[in-house]
């Protein structure tokens, strides 16, 4: 991370302005036995990626500028299963922090391969093809007394896609929320949300409206051990079945060379197939600090998608991370997925993949 200073006078008053870099170069190298999680034509691909990204803060007093660039350059043994990739992501953020709150504006772009993406998002199997995605965000917040704050975010997303059988869409969403410091331990919250789907182009699919409140408790245990606990209701209009529950449950304890995290819940999602559907889904990690320089850890998965196509995901992931040096880190992983649809073989495949990482915060 570079850091530089300036100083501005304005009304007699000093600003002392300070800019950081950061610059992170991963480098991949996987084998997939079965990318399209095909169970009657299962067919391997090798893929290399390189990805780029730097990252600029400005801090201005009360104000922080924020620019990012990336570019994921990928490139595929086999062009009929997943395309060669040259993947942008821009970010342009400003956020002011005032004496009892804060308030900023976020804006990004980035594309994706739809074959990757909506697959991990809500188990959609479909061809590769490209997801344009554009967001506009604000964000507000004010402390009301001692203890209560009161904040709002509002978001505006477009998603464009390339292939036929996904549905592009516009969605506005905006969110509500209260929260009460109770103690140094304790801290309950709710929240009230509400999104609109507008589909984009001649399609079947219809618009459609997501809202419903939550509340929850945010809790500390101790240092290493905290964790959230929500639940509320969500409707969507057209939908016949009525409000549906909503909610989870996170704990995660970081300890000096153990960590681990859950993560149990129920949300709802826009999806490539048309509106919005509903998610389950079972997290948890584990990782362990071998030595100084070596980690090793497991990640697993279980989400159950209510999309067009119901289906169930999961997911074993076994990883081990080598520090190299102060800048550089090398990653060996093996990856395992499953999905499952009513009416169909289930399918399965097997990742191999080689990481190195550059990455300097005090470029």
């Amino acid at each position: 991370m570079m850091t530089a200073s300036l100083v501005l006078l304005s009304s007699g008053v000093v600003h002392a302005a300070s800019w950081q870099t950061t610059v992170a170069l991963p480098m991949t190298t996987e084998h997939d036995t079965n990318p399209r999680l095909d169970a009657e034509d299962e067919k391997g691909v090798t893929r290399t990626t390189i990805a780029p990204d730097y990252t600029l803060i400005g801090a201005f007093g009360l104000d922080e500028l924020r620019f990012g660039i990336g570019l994921n350059l990928e490139r595929s043994s086999d062009q009929s299963i997943a395309l060669d990739r040259e993947d942008p992501k821009l970010l342009l953020g400003w956020q002011r922090e005032t004496e009892r709150g804060g308030f900023g504006l976020t804006a990004k772009y980035d594309e994706s391969s739809t074959l990757f993406s909506e697959l991990e998002e809500t188990g959609v199997v479909t061809g590769d093809g490209t997801r344009k995605k554009y967001n506009l965000a604000g964000n507000w917040r004010a402390a009301i007394s001692e203890r209560s704050t009161l904040a709002s975010d509002a978001d505006y997303t477009r998603v464009r896609y390339d292939v036929d059988s996904l549905t592009s869409y516009d969605e506005l969403s905006t969110k509500f929320s209260w929260s009460y410091g109770w103690s140094e331990l304790l801290e309950p919250y709710a929240e009230v949300s509400l999104s609109r789907y507008e589909p984009v182009g001649g399609t079947v699919t219809a618009s459609s409206t997501r809202y419903g409140p939550m509340s929850g408790l945010r809790f500390t245990i101790s240092e290493q051990l905290q964790g959230v606990l929500r639940a509320g209701v969500n409707q969507v209009s057209g939908d016949e079945g009525g409000p549906s529950w909503q909610g989870g449950f996170e704990l995660s304890y970081i300890g000096e060379r153990f960590d681990t995290s859950i993560d149990v819940g129920r949300s709802t999602i826009t999806s490539g197939e048309g509106g919005f559907t509903e998610v389950s889904q079972l997290r948890a990690s584990w990782s362990y600090a071998v030595s100084e320089t070596l980690r090793a850890g497991l990640d697993a998965s279980l989400q159950d998608n209510k999309s067009t196509a119901p289906n169930t995901m999961r997911q074993i992931n076994l990883w081990a991370s080598q520090e190299l040096s102060p800048f550089w880190v090398a990653r060996l992983s093996l990856t395992y997925r499953q999905r499952q649809q009513d009416e169909r073989p289930d399918a399965s495949a097997n990742v191999l993949g080689v990481t190195l990482i550059y990455n300097h915060p005090d470029f």
